[in-house]
């Protein structure tokens, strides 16, 4: 899972995207933001479809897509057609990751309007009623509040797009049971983890549990106290580095060295966590993924 509007050119990118693809990953995730979300100025923040596009046709194997693209700014019926397309390129390989928004500078710095809460998620609400059909079937019909489509055989589909929503919001969890086929939480396990799964299964099909959540991986302790100080330091963190390490492990991070690793891992998939994507803030640091990848290979 990356973060390119940190300051990632879109070329490395791609090059992270070949490399991945060639340690073993089986899915590449990036945000869709178009502006930094940590507010530094002057950072490379490469669009998100476009380099989706590009990813496609430079990797064979590797699932993607993004996670999540936000309909404050995408329209739903051409985000549908967009993912369409995409999704048409890499035959098939699209991960359609979708959400209501919340980060209001990058509405405000491109004109667009930036809506109350709960506007937001009557919004999303009406756009997985135009972005679930027009993925599933190449067809739509839809008049709400705030969208509306009509399209009929556009774009052909030889298969159906996996679609994946994110939240822990028991109204975002609903919009889960109706329109995706994964759900996915950022982070710790939710308070209500059990709760969520069992109205998962209930709903009549297999809806996929998968988590994000940041990770540090290093050969040995030293490294990995090294690499904790490191982000702090991306961080401005002035505190103690225990206090730090604690902290990244309460919001989810999984920071352990290579042998220690895979209990972290082992731990989710025995309460029902199907897949993890594993975020990075710095995608020069090749070291971690080649790191993650023989750790996860081993399991």
């Amino acid at each position: 899972m990356l973060e390119p509007q940190e300051g990632t050119q879109a070329q490395e990118l791609l090059d992270v995207a070949k490399l991945v693809e060639g340690a073993g990953f089986g899915y590449l995730f990036r945000s869709d933001h178009l502006l930094p979300t940590s507010r530094t100025k002057n950072l490379d923040s490469p669009e998100c479809w476009v380099t989706l596009g590009a990813v496609a046709a430079v990797t064979k194997k590797l699932k993607f897509g993004p996670m999540v693209s936000p309909i404050g700014f995408r329209n739903p019926a051409l985000l549908g057609r967009m993912a369409c397309t995409v999704n048409s390129i890499s035959s098939g390989r699209l991960q359609l990751g979708v959400g209501a928004g919340w980060y209001e500078d990058e509405y405000l710095a491109h004109g667009f309007e930036f809506p109350s809460v709960k506007v937001r998620k009557e919004q999303f609400h009406e756009a997985l009623q135009i972005i679930r059909p027009l993925t599933q079937t190449g067809r739509v019909s839809f008049d709400g509040k705030y969208f509306s489509a009509h399209l009929e055989g556009l774009p052909r589909l030889k298969e159906k797009i996996h679609m994946i929503i994110g939240s822990k919001a028991p109204s975002i969890i609903r919009e889960t049971l109706e329109f995706a086929d994964e759900w996915n939480f950022v982070g710790p396990l939710p308070q209500k983890f059990e709760t969520i799964k069992r109205s998962l299964e209930a709903s009549g099909r297999h809806i996929e549990i998968s988590k994000m959540g940041q990770f540090i991986i290093a050969e040995n302790k030293r490294s990995l106290s090294a690499r904790i100080k490191s982000e702090m330091r991306r961080q401005g963190a002035n505190k103690d580095e225990e206090v730090f390490a604690r902290e990244l492990a309460a919001r989810g991070c999984a920071a352990a060295t290579v042998s220690d690793f895979p209990a972290g891992v082992n731990s989710l998939r025995d309460v029902g966590v199907e897949k993890i994507y594993f975020q990075t803030w710095d995608t020069k640091d090749k070291e971690q993924i080649e790191l993650l990848s023989g750790v996860l290979k081993g399991l």
